[in-house]
């Protein structure tokens, strides 16, 4: 009995050591030198103090090894036991369809000065024209002036952004069916050949859904068309998109990789939402593209919906595997599909004590107060205005808050533990969070180089 308590314990004396090692090669790869430090000083002694519990000759070591068993055996359980569904985010009224004349890009990237669609949105919305006239005189991003300009590496989004806007200006599409007639798919069949397809393509997430029409936007503003002119998408369903913005260049935020990375992102969505979409054309039936500057709906709550992720405080979707260093498109369509189911795995909870995307946010753009009803949704609610002027000073998107996010941490085993340990309870989260303050703090500093590409050195 005493030689299989012993064995026992070696047992748990290496799944320690196998653990302690994955995650200091892991920070080590990373480059997070604080984590590596303290991931030393918190083992070593650990399994030192263990190694020489299990090696001494001790007539109370039997019950050592059993009391650790114990102890361990009670903390794994009330880590992996789904004790208590994940809390959704709760829809308390009737949304409303939402004006994309009064989002805050419509305002810098469609109207002009001294046109006339400029004159009639500030005479209607006169509270607005001081704030904006003060981000119109910072510089643009990229451009001359702002903190990270440089001339050699700042034209790299604008060049991306450029492509984009030149590629998904005109993509009002009419269906034109090979043989004539649409093609006659179950549901399911074309559900599956079109997520496998999206992902051929380069899609990292794709989810469907049925379109609710208060996600669709009221009028015409950023995008293609006559601006002001009311909106009518009679599309039935909602094919959602999510591009990852790679950890290897959003861990420069707010530098100008982080730019060059989400303008890329969004190329790319922008890519497999147009190919899609003309795909669908020619099976017979009606699909329009959403894209970054030529919108008709509204991404993140159809990308809810569709069962990508959460709405998390930081006002982006955050997503089980990529957190929300993702970029987002829509393909609406009215050819019949199988719907997913949304889901909830733990991030309204994490982020109610959580806070650290505002505690590291510059601008102190993001809501640190609990959630609040706005239109219909219980949700927290950044203030956008703040956080593009400092982008405009910055030169660049920031992305400070996708950065710092505890959902963002990259492909990595010991990361990949945990996002599966975090959509069990609220006691595993709970110490998710404390590990990420102990190993990562909870104000982490830029230690890494900018790449050689993208150094203005």
């Amino acid at each position: 009995m005493t030689a299989i308590i012993i064995i026992l314990g070696w047992t748990c004396f290496v799944v320690y050591f196998v653990f302690a090692i994955v995650s200091i090669f892991s920070f080590i790869s990373e480059r997070e030198w604080r984590a590596v430090t303290r991931g030393v000083f918190l083992f070593l002694p650990l399994l030192t103090i263990f190694g020489i519990l299990l090696y001494l000759d001790l007539s109370l070591r039997p019950w050592i090894i059993i009391s650790i068993f114990i102890g361990n055996a009670i903390v794994t359980l009330l880590i992996v036991l789904p004790f208590k569904k994940a809390q959704s985010i709760r829809i308390i009224g009737e949304p409303k369809r939402i004006d994309e004349r009064d989002a805050l890009f419509h305002r810098f990237y469609r109207i002009k000065p001294g046109t006339s669609e400029f004159e009639a949105y500030y005479r209607d919305h006169p509270e607005k024209k001081e704030i904006d006239e003060k981000i119109r005189a910072m510089p643009g991003l990229g451009s001359p002036g702002s903190k990270t300009y440089y001339p050699v590496t700042s034209p790299f989004q604008e060049a991306i952004f450029s492509v984009l806007g030149g590629s998904t200006r005109n993509i009002e599409w009419e269906p034109e069916p090979i043989e004539g007639k649409p093609v006659e798919v179950s549901p399911a069949e074309i559900s599956i050949r079109l997520k496998g397809f999206a992902r051929f393509l380069g899609a990292d997430l794709v989810g469907i859904t049925k379109l609710n029409p208060a996600y669709v936007y009221s009028h015409i503003a950023r995008g293609a068309g006559t601006w002001g002119k009311p909106i009518e998408l009679n599309h039935t369903y909602a094919i959602a998109i999510a591009v990852e913005m790679r950890h290897n260049m959003i861990r420069y935020a707010p530098a100008g990789p982080t730019i060059t990375e989400s303008a890329f992102s969004y190329y790319e969505n922008a890519k497999v939402a147009m190919i899609l979409a003309k795909y669908i054309n020619l099976l017979g039936y009606e699909a329009r593209a959403h894209v970054d500057g030529n919108y008709r709906v509204m991404c993140i709550p159809i990308a809810v919906d569709a069962g990508l992720g959460e709405l998390g405080r930081l006002g982006l979707l955050i997503t089980p595997k990529y957190g929300p260093s993702v970029r987002l498109s829509i393909v609406t369509t009215n050819l019949p599909l199988l719907q997913d189911q949304s889901i909830t795995f733990g991030v309204q909870h994490f982020c109610s004590f959580c806070k650290k995307c505002g505690d590291n946010c510059p601008s102190a753009s993001i809501d640190m107060n609990d959630k609040a009803k706005y239109n219909g949704v219980e949700k927290w609610q950044s203030d956008q205005d703040s956080c593009y002027r400092f982008w405009r000073k910055q030169g660049t998107d920031c992305a400070i808050c996708v950065k710092v996010c505890p959902y963002s941490y990259p492909d990595a085993p010991v990361h990949n533990l945990v996002r599966w340990i975090v959509r069990r309870n609220n006691f595993s989260r709970r110490l998710a969070f404390w590990g990420d303050e102990f190993f990562y703090g909870r104000y982490p500093k830029q230690r890494v180089p900018l790449p050689d590409w993208h150094s203005p050195d």
